[in-house]
């Protein structure tokens, strides 16, 4: 099985040091995606243990999701795990989450994305990428693009699977936007609209949703 991991990062190198400390068994397949203004993780020391790409214009979530799934189609992958910059996996979930992630490759199921205990560590199956395409970069660049996707993938016919496997997600998560004013500033101000484009594309809030077509089109 052949795997890729990938790490968006913008800010918080400290965080980010802890979560790729946390998983040495992936280091070999890691690539961290650079999306800070500065390129800060050049010549960083992170950069002799897993792969650095830098983007050459910081790109959104979902821009950085359609990044690393490109080039895990054009790789070959089997599947993407992401880990969200300020996750930190305990001891062992590594290990036991490629392990599940085998046993459902191999058992020919049709799945679309595997969770720990959280969402900020998830594996995607490379097929089910395939068939469903793109993250909606254009009117769902962060907040609830990943809700987005999980509908799709259902909808597709590639469901979800939770492995209950611990991940601490630092702070509460959203450690990208409280580490930056002008990000903490929008953020109150930009995740109500993307909950509105959400919910007029599928009928309703997450959990709630009616349309099983985009927009009921």
């Amino acid at each position: 099985m052949k795997y890729l991991v990938g790490i968006g990062f913008v800010n918080r190198v400290d965080l980010l040091v802890r979560a790729v400390g946390s998983i040495p068994a992936y280091w070999p397949h890691t690539t961290i995606v650079d999306n800070s203004y500065e390129h800060i993780l050049r010549g960083h020391a992170l950069a002799s243990i897993v792969a650095i790409d830098e983007s050459p214009i910081p790109l959104s979530y979902s821009q950085t999701m359609n990044y690393l799934k490109r080039k895990a189609v054009e790789g070959s992958y089997d599947m993407l795990i992401y880990m969200h910059h300020d996750t930190e996996a305990i001891v062992g979930t590594p290990e036991a989450f490629l392990e599940q992630l085998r046993s459902w490759q191999q058992s020919g199921q049709p799945w679309g994305v595997a969770f720990t205990n959280c969402y900020s560590m998830a594996a995607y199956n490379v097929q089910a990428l395939n068939a469903v395409g793109a993250w909606d970069y254009l009117y769902l660049p962060s907040y609830f693009a990943d809700t987005d996707y999980y509908r799709r993938l259902a909808l597709a016919g590639y469901g979800w699977v939770a492995t209950g496997l611990p991940v601490t997600h630092h702070d509460g998560g959203g450690n990208t936007y409280k580490a930056d004013p002008l990000l903490s500033l929008l953020h109150p101000i930009t995740t109500p609209l993307y909950l509105r484009y959400y919910m007029a594309k599928w009928g309703g809030a997450p959990g709630a949703e009616q349309y099983v077509t985009a927009f009921n089109q």
